[in-house]
């Protein structure tokens, strides 16, 4: 890849994170949906222990049930990103949250905040890059229960 390709390459990453951010927290969910490969993993088992979903519908559909009632803030910043290839590229990027749930919804916590890191791998599919593994962790979780 020439230096051109690269530094697209580049932005077209920032512009899908930042829809990612955008699209949890205004829960666009088939925009959401279709930032992700189809064999897609989401590892965030730093909250819910040995939680990894697989696949694009799953993890839409588990990220939409547990933020049905929640208000939410997501922050991604400072990413360090390396292309790989014309179609695999890494980045990481520290992250920070705040959560704030309507109602009990059963997992006990009414505010949390948190930051930490996301560890994600994308993929080139035809002319869009989109988001292969994703993994968060903390490195702090303040929660509130109800």
């Amino acid at each position: 890849m020439n230096n051109t390709d690269v530094l697209i390459a580049l932005e077209a990453i920032r512009q899908l994170k930042a829809r990612y951010l955008r699209f949890v927290d205004t829960k666009q969910w088939d925009g959401f949906q279709a930032l992700f490969c189809d064999d897609a993993t989401m590892d965030i088992s730093d909250d819910v222990p040995d939680l990894i979903l697989t696949g694009s519908q799953v993890i839409r559909d588990a990220v939409s049930h547990s933020l049905a009632e929640c208000l939410s803030v997501h922050q991604g910043f400072m990413p360090e990103l390396d292309i790989l290839s014309p179609t695999e590229a890494r980045g990481l990027w520290a992250m920070q949250d705040k959560l704030q749930w309507t109602r009990d919804c059963g997992n006990g916590i009414r505010d949390l905040d948190g930051w930490g890191h996301y560890h994600e791998t994308y993929r080139k599919v035809g002319d869009e890059w989109r988001i292969q593994t994703l993994k968060l962790t903390r490195l702090r979780l303040d929660a509130v229960r109800w």
